[in-house]
């Protein structure tokens, strides 16, 4: 299966004495190599659930420089932290699981106050 979305690439900075990520988004093309859902298995009543995804996206320049700030994907309309990377030249595939907690867009700062 094709995917196209985007990956958010997350640099840290500092505002006012606090550590706060910016995040820099851009577009990909790539392939749906694993597509799988899990439940938690937990007794609530809102389950929460992880995918076991891989999705292979070829890599530009700035990809390859900068995989390893890559804080999330969006897949079938939903924001999914990556948990692992895998580089192999050219593409690069990208394991996801979590929904991506996004912090930045409620307004929030987190990080450390120096």
């Amino acid at each position: 299966m094709k995917w196209f979305g985007q990956i958010a690439f997350a640099t840290q900075t500092f505002e006012r004495g606090i550590t706060v990520d910016k995040l820099t988004i851009r577009d990909y093309y790539g392939d749906v190599l694993r597509a799988s859902k899990r439940d938690a298995g937990n007794s609530q009543v809102t389950l929460n659930f992880t995918v076991n995804n891989q999705i292979s996206v070829v890599a530009d320049p700035f990809l390859m420089n900068t995989f390893h700030d890559i804080a999330y994907i969006t897949f079938m309309g939903a924001k999914w932290r990556v948990s692992g990377v895998e580089v192999q030249y050219p593409r690069l595939i990208l394991d996801i699981g979590e929904v991506y907690a996004d912090e930045a867009e409620e307004g929030e700062c987190y990080g450390e106050q120096t």
